[in-house]
C-alpha cells in the first residue's frame, strides 16, 4: 500500500522570535497591511504577573491598544485634508506601529521609535508589506536619549502612563518638536496623566480634547485624543 503524502502546512512567519500573522487596517480611505504577533495570549502569563514580583513583563509593545487605533484612525479620517505628505513624522513609543504606518500612507517621512528591538522588526516587516520606503526604526529610549532631528508631527499613542516618565517625555517632545509642529496624543485612562498634561501646558502648549471610541475585549472603550500646539 502506497504511503499518503499531504502537503505540508507552510511554516508561520517568524519575526524577532516572535510568529506573526498580518491584519488589515482599513479606514476611511486607508487601507496598510500590520504584522502582529500571532496568539498573543501565549506570552501573557497571567497568573505569573499576580503571583510573582520579578517575573518578567510581558511584550506590552505587541498589543495593539485602543490608543493606537483611535490614532489610525483620526489620520484616517483627515485622509483628504491632510498636509502630512512630505512631512517629518515621529511614531514615539511606536510598539508594532499602526499610527506611524496610517501616516505614511498619507505620504509621510515616518520615524518609529521603540525601546523595544522586536517591535521595530515587526514596523520594518508591515513597512516592506506595504511598499513604505519614506521610514526609519530607531532603537530609543525617550526618557534618556534624543534624535538628531525634530519633527512637524509627533504621534503618541497611550505613551503617558508612568508618572517616573512624565517630566523627561515632556521634555523630550518639547525639544523635538519643530515649532509650528504639533503632538497627537491618545489618553485611554490607565493613569492619571493629568500632571502630565499640566506640564505641557506649563511650557507654552495649548491642547484641545476630542473624545474617541474603540472596543476594547468586546467592550466599548472610550478615550481621549489630544492635540497640543504652541500657543501664541
Amino acid at each position: 500500500m502506497q504511503e499518503e503524502h499531504g502537503s505540508a502546512d507552510p511554516a508561520p512567519l517568524m519575526i524577532a522570535g516572535y510568529p506573526a500573522v498580518v491584519e488589515e487596517f482599513a479606514h476611511a480611505a486607508i487601507r496598510v497591511f500590520i504584522h502582529r504577533v500571532a496568539r498573543l495570549e501565549d506570552h501573557v502569563d497571567r497568573q505569573a504577573l499576580l503571583r510573582d514580583d520579578d517575573v518578567r513583563d510581558p511584550p506590552y509593545w505587541a498589543h495593539l491598544w485602543v490608543g493606537a487605533r483611535a490614532l489610525a484612525r483620526r489620520l484616517a479620517e483627515s485622509a483628504e485634508s491632510s498636509t502630512l505628505a512630505g512631512r517629518r513624522v515621529l511614531d514615539l513609543g511606536c510598539g508594532v506601529g499602526l499610527p506611524g504606518l496610517v501616516a505614511a500612507a498619507l505620504g509621510a517621512e515616518v520615524w518609529f521609535v521603540d525601546h523595544e528591538a522586536a517591535a521595530l522588526a515587526f514596523v520594518e516587516q508591515s513597512a516592506r508589506r506595504n511598499g513604505f520606503r519614506q521610514i526609519r526604526a530607531l532603537r530609543l529610549d525617550f526618557n534618556r536619549e534624543s534624535l538628531p532631528v525634530d519633527f512637524d508631527v509627533i504621534l503618541g499613542a497611550e505613551i503617558v502612563y508612568d508618572p517616573v516618565s512624565y517630566a523627561p517625555l515632556c521634555a523630550f517632545l518639547v525639544r523635538h518638536l519643530r515649532k509650528d509642529g504639533e503632538i497627537m496624543l491618545t489618553d485611554a485612562f490607565r493613569s492619571d496623566a493629568e500632571r502630565f498634561f499640566s506640564d505641557l501646558r506649563g511650557r507654552g502648549f495649548e491642547g484641545r480634547r476630542e473624545p474617541r471610541r474603540e472596543w476594547e475585549d468586546g467592550r466599548p472603550q472610550g478615550l481621549f485624543l489630544w492635540t497640543f500646539r504652541r500657543s501664541g
